[in-house]
């Protein structure tokens, strides 16, 4: 995943470049996984790994970098977005703009990763990788309930 570009350079948003990059692994996977039978769970242990495995590179990557959040690893971005997505598949056909779906769960992510309210930036407060990557989950989190309350009260 991007971790920026060239020596010195880096990327003037690299949270949304790295969310943008887990809406395409995210869809990747999902076509691999969701036509299959118990696609929706081969999915989700994706998603689940995914996590772990960013939790893992962050751990690995964080001793070579000056900050304790920096923003070249955006591997944390990517896990966040994917669990904001994991909702697609539960939405109702009625929803019907799958699109729509998913450029609002990459807009409602970015905007609780961004603004991090109430408990979302508490889990930053984690020492090590696990504070990287906690609060971009707990934003997955927050933005896929609100995706799906959209799908089920709003887009009928």
């Amino acid at each position: 995943m991007a971790t920026g570009c060239g020596a010195g350079y880096l990327p003037v948003m690299p949270g949304t470049y790295g969310s943008a990059e887990g809406v395409v692994l995210f869809l990747a996977l999902a076509a691999a996984t969701v036509p299959l039978r118990h696609g929706f769970w081969l999915l989700s242990g994706a998603v689940v790994l995914l996590a772990i495995l960013s939790l893992w590179v962050i751990a690995k990557a964080l001793p070579h970098f000056p900050s304790d959040d920096p923003p070249a690893i955006v591997l944390d971005e990517v896990a966040g977005q994917s669990l904001t997505l994991l909702v697609l598949p539960l939405l109702p056909p009625a929803a019907g703009m799958p699109w729509l779906a998913v450029a609002a769960g990459f807009f409602l992510f970015r905007i609780f990763d961004t603004l991090k309210p109430y408990p979302i930036w508490k889990l930053g407060h984690f020492k090590g990788a696990l504070g990287v990557l906690a609060d971009d989950l707990g934003a997955g989190v927050v933005a896929a309930a609100v995706l799906y309350a959209l799908a089920h009260w709003v887009w009928r």
